[in-house]
């Protein structure tokens, strides 16, 4: 058995289903909020400035793709999981 399956197992083995409850979920929503999502933001800023760079050497449709498309997507995914998450978190 692989080490992943040992640390799936123990972790599922731990974290019960009656055991999740609104103080893990709203401490898991307050994490994504103050830590995942600036993570994602990066990785995303990251991902729009080589999309970018790239754009220059491209042609065509592709140059569009990296230049607008890519880059729009992406930073309207990370408009609206912030916005799911701030409603989440004022719900909870």
């Amino acid at each position: 058995m692989s080490k992943w399956t040992d640390i799936r197992d123990a972790a599922i083995g731990a974290l019960q289903a009656d055991s999740v409850g609104k103080d893990i979920k709203g401490d898991f929503l307050a994490w994504l909020e103050q830590e995942g999502l600036a993570f994602l933001q990066d990785v995303a800023n990251r991902v729009i400035t080589e999309c970018k760079a790239d754009a220059e050497s491209e042609g065509g449709w592709c140059r569009i793709r990296d230049a607008f498309v890519l880059p729009v997507v992406i930073s309207i995914g990370m408009y609206v999981l912030q916005m799911v998450i701030d409603k989440a978190e004022k719900s909870a």
